[in-house]
């Protein structure tokens, strides 16, 4: 065996010519050790510090989390160094498929060097970090919700590119291949991967995987007693809580339907005061706004989601429309009565404490300001007023007298990392368009047409693993 060994080193020439032989060491190497699946046929080089006198085989193993045969081309196990040269090359090939997968790592790693392993260095492991070059279609973009016409059965949901440059209309039809599938959307609610769009007029709720729109589930129907007039969603406790303004003329039977997230029904219900609205949640905390439905109302009712019970209410201003939460603090903004009601009061922006849920602060408009779609970026609040924006930050004590952004007329709003983002319903008859205002010098970025009465926006993100 040390003969045969021996045959393969060269021997190296010292200042006193007394020959030696010197022992090569056999090493792996890869330009880049992160790459994607479009980059192509990567070439991984196998070095020697000496060449050999003679040819040699390198065996090598391959593994990692990366299948072989389908995320890159099944690899020999063995390559031949030729003597007297230093380097040897192998392609990797790479499959680019249209599968959306999370990174996977493919190992190399040198066994042996003619049988042995007395070559081998120790660089001999390396491993490839393999990315997905694809996505799916609809992450890292804006939901357009379309809540239509009232009993056409039109509602849609349109999908715009964060940089503007695409808006697909209808994807909730493309998705599924169908005509039409809801009449009068009113709001989305997002839980992991889905997203639960609640249908008003169709006594329903889709659930759709939010990043293909390819339908999972319906809970509820026109023929189902789930839902009677479903308005908004939130997640607590594992659970969907759903607000339901029940019969419009009956005052006494709205309530929040329990959703088990599971098997997609609904489990019981909660009967609350009439007119819930939007509803948050802190934790295993409920917050409902209770704007009134057909009526009017004044208070924020707060549920554990744990015992699903009604713990206390909190009363605000008359038809409180929107809410959010800055650490321990949750901020209502009402709109009062307006005047058609015979029974005009001031809109009001109250801070509720959320650990003693006692109002802290109140600061009332004047009688006739009807203020609407309270949204909250970092620590400034934003809300709109007869056509205009205004804002303030959190730690204000007044309500600020100048708008920021005026000549509006916006259906619905949302404010996202210093953007607003406003929905123009135009006519009600034709499109409306998606409206985005730079926050930083109050520009107008980009106006894109959406679809028929666009009422909420949304951001999905990345779909994550």
């Amino acid at each position: 065996m040390i003969t045969a060994i021996t045959g393969l080193l060269f021997t190296s020439c010292s200042d006193d010519d007394n020959d030696a032989p010197f022992e090569p060491g056999v090493g792996i190497s890869v330009s880049g050790d992160t790459v994607t699946e479009a980059d192509g046929p990567i070439t991984l080089t196998f070095t020697t510090t000496e060449a050999f006198a003679a040819d040699v085989v390198l065996t090598y193993e391959v593994s990692g989390t990366a299948t072989s045969g389908e995320d890159f081309g099944a690899l020999p196990g063995t390559l031949t160094l030729v003597s007297g040269e230093t380097t040897t090359t192998l392609e990797l090939i790479l499959n680019d498929d249209d599968e959306v997968e999370s990174s996977e790592a493919i190992v190399i790693t040198l066994t042996a060097v003619d049988g042995g392993t007395d070559f081998i260095s120790s660089t001999n492991s390396l491993t490839i970090t393999l990315t997905d070059n694809d996505s799916f279609p609809f992450e890292n973009g804006i939901l357009v919700l379309h809540e239509g016409n009232f009993g056409a059965g039109n509602a849609s949901v349109s999908f715009v590119t964060n940089d503007f440059s695409t808006v697909q209309n209808g994807i909730f039809k493309s998705a599924n291949s169908v005509d039409a599938w809801g009449d009068t959307a009113q709001s989305i609610t997002f839980n992991d991967d889905m997203a639960y769009i609640v249908v008003n007029n169709s006594q329903k709720i889709e659930v759709v995987d939010r990043y293909t729109f390819e339908t999972v589930a319906t809970i509820g129907g026109p023929s189902a007693a789930d839902f009677l007039n479903p308005r908004y969603m939130a997640v607590a406790n594992g659970k969907g809580y759903v607000t339901n303004w029940g019969d419009g003329f009956n005052p006494d039977d709205d309530f929040i339907a329990v959703v088990n997230l599971e098997d997609h029904t609904v489990e019981s219900t909660i009967a609350v005061a009439e007119g819930p609205e939007q509803i948050l949640a802190k934790d295993d905390i409920l917050y409902v706004a209770h704007q009134g439905g057909f009526g009017q109302n004044n208070i924020i009712s707060v549920i554990d989601a744990v015992t699903n019970m009604v713990t206390t209410t909190i009363t605000v201003a008359d038809r409180p429309n929107s809410m959010q939460l800055r650490n321990e603090e949750l901020w209502v903004l009402s709109g009062g009565n307006p005047a058609w009601t015979g029974n005009e009061t001031a809109g009001q922006l109250d801070k509720v404490n959320t650990t003693s849920n006692t109002v802290e602060t109140t600061l009332t408009f004047a009688l006739t300001e009807h203020p609407g779609f309270l949204s909250l970026d970092g620590d400034s609040l934003y809300y709109y007023l007869s056509g205009s924006i205004f804002s303030m930050e959190a730690m204000d004590t007044a309500l600020p007298t100048t708008a920021d952004i005026t000549d509006l007329n916006f259906y619905d709003m949302t404010v996202n990392e210093g953007r607003l983002f406003g929905v123009d319903a135009k006519d009600f008859l034709s499109n409306g368009s998606l409206e985005v205002y730079d926050l930083g010098d109050n520009s107008l970025v980009t106006s894109e047409e959406v679809s028929l009465i666009p009422t909420a926006v949304y951001f999905n993100g990345d779909f994550n693993f």
